[in-house]
């Protein structure tokens, strides 16, 4: 590792200096690397008999202690602390304290490219090096010390180290090299300070060096009080802007670069990382899968549904993540969090998965992006909603980490990969081999008949998890049938109860049939085409709410369709519509059904199959639900 020489200009500022001196023993190696304290003749009597002290008392560190005959200012005795050095530099302010593992961090990202002149790290005020928000002063969290911040940037960083316009002399990392090669500091033109650093970078720009954010590095910078705006006198600002103008017309174009750097903020995913980072800390960590997710999308399956139920419940106390496949591109994951004060997208993640076998056990690019979730996030619980386009290699990971893992089976796909167990339009009751083969043929172009093998992993993979979840008594007895060593609960999904407008009856001459939610195959959309067809009564009026046969609906006029609803309309345009009666012609077993409770909300008679979970909730729910 090369040597390096921190040059600390020291001007009073007695308690600030000490604090930095104290973090850089406990965190620097200088029996390697030199600790330089320049006392640039400050009027405070006590700061040069400390420095001297802290040299005295640490004799296997190697502190050399300077002092000015006269005052240099700032950029004068950088200079001078530059020209005893002969190694690599960090200039470093006195108002600053490091952090654990600082030094390396910053040397490691320097020698990643030989081109670097300058690394400077993360700070909360820093100007262009600031997190978590960017170009301001930041306070520290208020929900950790300052070692447990810079673990947590060092943990969750991106490792990116973008580009700088210009290095801070907060904390800067100067290679030798381009020390050499491109000078001091311009001390006869920036001799009071500002804009030296500036000029330094520019000139290193000028010989084809580029300056980097080490952004897995944090070091706390207390903020001089002097270049405050609020705070200025008179004379600084004048002298602020004077130095402004002598760079602007020495570096016009790197000026207007650093401007526009300042205005884009190219490294805005690196404070919103660590801005997250903050929010989540110390809160339980839930992993949520599932095959679709769509933030806002109100028409969707009963998975993703029950899930916004869940996370709206959760999102305070905890951190929600959601791990979904990319509607457009079922190779990307996106990665969703949501807290009391986020919401939204983190990551994409490009992976191999569903680009090769048609039905997906394993995938080593989507198990690797699984471990890098689990390496950052630290998941306390995963919550296994859905597995299709997601692949059995959770299981591995949660083992691996020790979170604690959960599935709900919403559906049959752990049973079945055809999901619903539909074939010709009827359900499987009995299982014909013959009957296998045709559907993987048609459904995913298998030409042989795996469901043995599919159930083998689906069991194991099953027996892996601390919990399985089913919505409905009807659900565990399928499961059961096919896996009879499974422990399974039965939780019912829970529903907000919405407040209805009850219409007074009216005698009408009508008798209005709906169908509700979202319609396919397998939920009667052939029922209802049928019905269509054969309805010649118009005495008979059939209504459909929701989406999904719109074309089967333009070759008609006997439908009134509704349209895509809110979840919360549904109860009352069922009662506002005078609606008879609800038609739920599932073909396959529901394993719940949010639209048979939000039809009872509307007190509305349901006609459904002797099949699932919606016939035994009519069954048991006919005494509390009473005649209409």
């Amino acid at each position: 590792m090369p040597k390096v020489d921190i040059v600390i200009p020291i001007y009073n500022a007695y308690e600030y200096t000490e604090e930095c001196i104290k973090s850089l023993l406990k965190y620097t190696d200088l029996s390697t690397h030199n600790l330089l304290l320049i006392n640039d003749k400050s009027p405070d009597e006590r700061v040069l008999p400390m420095l001297k002290k802290y040299a005295q008392e640490n004799p296997d560190k190697h502190i050399i202690v300077l002092e000015n005959e006269e005052n240099l200012g700032f950029v004068g005795t950088a200079n001078r602390g530059m020209s005893y050095s002969e190694n690599d530099v960090l200039l470093l302010n006195s108002d600053t304290e490091v952090t654990k593992n600082w030094l390396e961090k910053i040397i490691d990202c320097a020698y990643r490219n030989e081109h670097i002149a300058t690394v400077t790290p993360l700070t909360n005020n820093g100007t262009i090096a600031s997190v978590p928000n960017f170009g301001v002063d930041n306070e520290l969290p208020s929900n950790m010390t300052l070692e447990q911040y810079a673990e947590m940037i060092e943990k969750c960083s991106f490792n990116r180290f973008p580009e700088l316009t210009t290095a801070n002399g907060f904390c800067m990392f100067i290679k030798r090299a381009a020390l050499n090669e491109v000078g001091l500091f311009d001390s006869k033109t920036f001799g009071k300070g500002y804009g030296e650093e500036n000029d330094f970078c520019y000139r290193a720009l000028n010989r084809g060096y580029i300056h980097v954010l080490c952004d897995n590095t944090f070091v706390y910078h207390k903020g001089t009080q002097s270049f405050k705006k609020e705070n200025m006198t008179a004379d600084r600002i004048a002298l602020v802007e004077e130095h402004m103008e002598k760079l602007r017309k020495k570096h016009q174009v790197y000026v207007d670069k650093t401007d526009q750097y300042l205005r884009v903020n190219p490294a805005k995913d690196v404070q919103e990382n660590v801005r997250i980072n903050i929010e989540i800390y110390g809160k339980k960590r839930i992993l949520f899968l599932v095959n679709e997710w769509e933030e806002n999308l109100e028409m969707t399956g009963g998975t993703s549904l029950h899930l916004k139920d869940i996370i709206s419940r959760m999102k305070n106390e905890m951190a929600c993540f959601v791990l979904a496949p990319d509607k457009k591109d079922l190779s990307i994951f996106n990665l969703y969090l949501y807290t009391k004060n986020y919401a939204g997208i983190l990551r994409r993640f490009k992976t191999e998965i569903n680009l090769y076998g048609q039905v997906v056990y394993h995938n080593s690019t989507y198990s690797e992006f699984l471990e890098k979730l689990f390496e950052i996030f630290e998941f306390d619980i995963v919550h296994v909603h859905h597995l299709l386009f997601q692949g059995f290699d959770i299981v591995e990971m949660v083992q691996k980490y020790g979170a604690y893992s959960i599935i709900s089976l919403h559906d049959l796909y752990m049973l079945c990969p055809s999901i619903n167990m539909i074939y010709d339009g009827k359900y499987c009751e009995e299982i014909k081999p013959e009957n296998c083969e045709k559907c993987f043929v048609e459904k995913h172009r298998i030409t042989e008949n795996i469901l043995d093998n599919w159930r083998k992993n689906a069991h194991q993979i099953l027996q892996k998890f601390n919990q399985i979840i089913v919505p409905s008594e009807n659900t565990k007895k399928l499961f059961l049938s096919a896996y009879p060593d499974l422990k399974i609960d039965v939780i019912e999904h829970g529903i907000d109860v919405y407040q209805i407008k009850q219409k007074k009856a009216e005698k009408k001459e009508t008798f209005d049939i709906a169908f509700v939610g979202v319609m396919a195959k397998h939920k009667g959309s052939k029922i209802l085409q049928k019905l269509l067809q054969k309805n010649d009564n118009s005495n008979i009026k059939i209504h459909f709410f929701g989406k999904g046969f719109e074309e089967e609906l333009e070759a008609t006029q006997q439908c009134i369709h509704h349209g895509e609803y809110q979840r919360k309309e549904l109860p009352q345009m069922l009662v506002d519509n005078q609606i008879d009666l609800v038609c739920m012609f599932s073909v396959c077993p529901e394993t719940y059904s949010y639209t048979l409770s939000e039809t009872y909300m509307a007190k509305v008679p349901v006609l459904a199959y002797n099949l699932g979970a919606i016939a035994d909730r009519i069954q048991q729910d006919n005494l509390r639900l009473g005649s209409r």
